[in-house]
């Protein structure tokens, strides 16, 4: 570590910061700032009193100037509050300017340091317990994306200090990350995908018109909201933009008329209007529904889609297409809403159940299926990286939806695979994920292609290999005639006619119509 460069030490309440901060200040001989009392020192007020007067997000602002400044003295120890590196554009600050530690303990440990202090700002009530497991949930996420960590469990404030020091001997600020941005034109204006780790960080400043933006409405639902809606709110609020969030149930069911009702009302009882600022966090239930209220509400108000999932990254939040379910059919009420910016923040993978990242490789897949060979020769050596991986498969869709922006054409391409998987996910009640019914799908796309004399008959068991390498299904015990019911509410159908889309080989695909109904369900049958 270099001599000069500043060192941060944070981390959750009750995890010993401004105790061990200033014993690690005393051992290098370097000056000790604590941030808490320094802003009430330039402020005159105490922490408590800020929250209470002026709310969170004025302290918020007022703490991100303080870091910010200080940051600029070398040779500093810094012990900041919980919630300062919350917002990414602060967090990628100081993990590029110091060495940024987080002093980290299991939940019962916080708790029984704590006791009944409960005058902290954010514990008020007698069910301050519950409130610190709640927000200990909330900002893990945030502090795993910090580049070290020391554990304080069972350990005196000495021992934390030697701890510290010795991981300072190796340690170095982070380097800045590489965001990617892969620009789309649309007929209601370009906008841009930012990718990579922490591009969230770069979310207000890429938002063109910002200065119009005067509220912000985060809908998430309730398994992504405790991992990263307090980091995503804290973002808004370093910008001095006030942001409520709103949390829908997850999951497929929840993807209905009744809950963009519900989320209407919310949105109108807090006064959101014209001015606000709808930003979508979550999967492809939450951006196709999140879009659709954005596309609806008011008439329209602006949207950013911040897709959290490797599926909703690579598919759903680019194209504009967004909706709900109705009497069993699925995004059959939708909408073109071209999102004002899209983030996906790959770092939000890190996350993700590994069934959840299986879902998404199975987009990727069909990606390269559709138009980058290259693409799937990465897919089956097994090497690559997030940042890349993603863009390549977003590339491909943004190339596509830039010639057919309404699917009045090659946009159908893009329903590889789903003419199958949409019927599967149907009839297995939404069991089936929509990655893994897609996967199922593509190996159906694949021997009906065959069966027509279309495709190559190596295709299929060269896509089975890579699925199921991929831990992805390759097939689905359904009752072929339900499947071929359930196909008739499919949204591609011209007329009476099913159409599919179907592989001649890796990289050429094409739109059929009128296969014979026999062939659909031998090919279901495996016959």
């Amino acid at each position: 570590m270099p001599n000069e460069t500043p060192i941060v030490i944070t981390g959750f309440m009750g995890t010993g910061k401004s105790t061990v901060a200033p014993l690690v200040a005393q051992r290098l001989n370097r000056p000790f700032i604590d941030l808490d009392a320094l802003i009430e020192q330039q402020t005159g007020r105490t922490i408590a009193d800020m929250f209470t007067e002026e709310g969170e997000a004025a302290f918020r602002r007022a703490e991100q100037a303080a870091l910010r400044h200080v940051l600029n003295t070398p040779n500093i120890v810094v012990a900041t509050g919980g919630g300062a590196l919350l917002a990414p554009s602060a967090r990628r600050f100081a993990t590029q300017r110091a060495i940024v530690i987080e002093l980290r303990a299991r939940p019962e440990t916080i708790l029984a340091r704590l006791g009944a202090d409960t005058g902290r700002p954010l514990l008020d009530g007698d069910q301050w317990h519950m409130r610190v497991q709640d927000l200990y949930r909330e900002r893990c996420a945030a502090y795993a994306r910090l580049p070290y960590h020391v554990e304080t469990d069972d350990r005196t404030p000495h021992e934390i200090a030697d701890a510290v020091i010795a991981l300072l001997a190796s340690a170095s600020p982070a380097p800045p990350p590489e965001v990617r941005r892969v620009p789309v034109q649309s007929p209601t204006g370009a906008y841009t995908i930012l990718i990579g780790d922490d591009a969230t960080a770069d979310m207000r400043t890429a938002l063109p018109d910002i200065e119009r933006v005067q509220r912000v409405a985060i809908i998430t639902d309730e398994h992504v909201a405790p991992l990263h809606a307090a980091a995503v709110r804290a973002e808004w609020l370093a910008g001095k933009i006030p942001a409520d969030v709103y949390t829908i149930p997850a999951g497929e069911q929840a993807k209905t008329l009744d809950t963009v009702a519900t989320l209407y009302e919310r949105l109108l009882h807090d006064g959101h209007d014209r001015h606000t600022l709808i930003v979508t966090l979550g999967g492809g239930v939450v951006g196709d529904l999140g879009g659709f209220v954005a596309a609806t509400y008011m008439r329209g108000v602006p949207f950013v889609q911040v897709p959290t999932s490797l599926l909703a990254m690579v598919d759903a939040s680019v194209g504009g297409k967004v909706g709900v379910d109705h009497a069993g059919a699925k995004n059959i009420v939708g909408a073109f809403k071209q999102p004002a910016l899209v983030v996906a923040d790959t770092a939000f993978l890190a996350t993700l159940p590994p069934r959840e990242i299986r879902n998404g490789l199975a987009e990727v897949v069909k990606h390269a299926l559709i138009a980058d060979p290259e693409l799937l020769e990465w897919l089956e050596a097994g090497e690559w990286a997030w940042p890349a991986l993603v863009e390549r498969a977003v590339r491909v869709k943004v190339n596509i939806v830039e010639q057919d922006p309404f699917e009045h054409g090659v946009r159908a391409w893009l329903n590889l695979g789903h003419t199958f998987g949409h019927a599967l996910e149907t009839v297995s009640g939404f069991e089936l994920a929509h990655g893994e019914a897609v996967a199922v799908g593509l190996v159906l796309a694949a021997r009906l292609a065959a069966r027509l004399g279309m495709a190559s008959e190596a295709l299929e068991p060269r896509l089975v290999r890579l699925l199921k390498r991929l831990g992805l299904p390759t097939a689905y015990p359904a009752d072929p005639e339900a499947v071929w019911e359930a196909m008739q509410f499919d949204k591609k159908k011209r007329g009476k006619r099913l159409r599919f889309i179907l592989p001649r080989d890796v990289g050429q695909v094409e739109i059929v119509s009128d296969v014979p109904r026999e062939m659909v369900l031998e090919v279901l049958r495996g016959a």
